[in-house]
């Protein structure tokens, strides 16, 4: 055959392909259509729930505001709960706040942590909990420095925490955080 004809009938073949994808949905590029006067974007595909047995999905409530973000995750301790803990990448200590020590009944080490913040520095208490979880995913730490942060955050999940897992992902176009565990 002659390079013209094979040239011919590879783009024959390629136009037959390109018509039958143009009609298509599977992997189909969707542009904004125009609705009167605004232009309306294709919704974002939802993505899949994870089925991986190393990965662990978790509702988040994500609240802007005064200049910030907040991420709140839920976290169970000593089987009580859930409380909303703020994700907190930051902190390097994982802490919990005053009145829900003295609501648990939390027991004082006798230790205390150094803490840092923007307003300061000092020196906090520490109790002992027997186990905390975020999902099921059981904390390492068993001590947690008692701060006081304020109404309607129960504690914070620091990094010395969230660094024991091999990703941590904020989704906060679906307000979830996924964990992929090592």
């Amino acid at each position: 055959m002659s390079r013209t004809v094979i040239t011919g009938l590879l783009l024959t073949a390629a136009l037959q392909i390109a018509i039958g994808c143009a009609h298509s949905r599977v992997g189909a590029i969707q542009t904004p259509r125009p609705v009167g006067r605004t232009m309306v974007a294709p919704p974002s595909p939802t993505p899949p729930p994870t089925m991986r047995p190393d990965e662990v999905t978790l509702p988040m409530r994500v609240v802007r505001g005064n200049g910030g973000t907040l991420v709140y995750v839920p976290m169970k301790v000593n089987g009580h709960g859930p409380y909303e803990f703020v994700l907190d990448t930051g902190s390097s200590n994982s802490s919990v706040d005053r009145s829900l020590v003295r609501r648990l009944g939390l027991p004082r080490t006798g230790q205390q942590h150094p803490v840092q913040g923007v307003t300061g520095s000092g020196m906090v208490p520490v109790v002992r909990v027997h186990h905390w979880t975020l999902g099921g995913l059981p904390m390492h730490s068993t001590s947690l420095s008692v701060v006081d942060l304020g109404i309607g955050v129960a504690g914070l999940l620091g990094s010395d925490e969230l660094c024991r897992f091999g990703n941590v992902i904020l989704d906060f176009r679906h307000n979830r955080l996924v964990i992929q565990r090592r």
